[in-house]
């Protein structure tokens, strides 16, 4: 069974603004399969709306593009209990995270993740997503 992370938000950013940059290479590994992206409603939501802020000029069919690779199959219930992080709004990466059997999140903001309050989700960046891929 592939293994099943979830991504940060500012990865999918990454990856639409620096093509054949480092996150966009993680998105490339989960459109060949070589991972499942775990998402909930929530996360896609604030998914969409990152993508639609203005100052990023990011076209509809690229937003579409980055958003139809969370495959309907991997949606996931995120856990009820989550630890309190710096940024509330990180939370919600974490719960999703703490719900997937890989319990494998992957940002680029590891200082919003502090190791204290990971409750034994690996927090990994871009880079080091890559290389536990290869």
């Amino acid at each position: 069974m592939k293994p099943r992370w979830v991504l940060d938000t500012n990865v999918l950013v990454s990856a639409a603004l620096t093509r054949g940059g480092t996150c966009d290479l993680v998105f490339q590994a989960l459109a060949d399969g070589q991972f499942a992206a775990a998402w909930d409603y929530p996360l896609l939501i604030e998914y969409r709306e990152a993508l639609a802020r203005p100052r990023f000029r990011f076209s509809r069919p690229v937003q579409a593009e980055l958003l139809a690779r969370f495959d309907l199959a991997w949606h996931t219930q995120a856990a009820t209990t989550v630890p309190t992080l710096p940024d509330p709004h990180d939370e919600v990466f974490l719960a999703v995270a703490l719900a997937t059997p890989d319990r494998v999140l992957v940002t680029g903001n590891l200082k919003h993740y502090p190791p204290a309050r990971r409750a034994g989700v690996a927090v990994l960046t871009p880079r080091e997503a890559l290389a536990c891929l290869a």
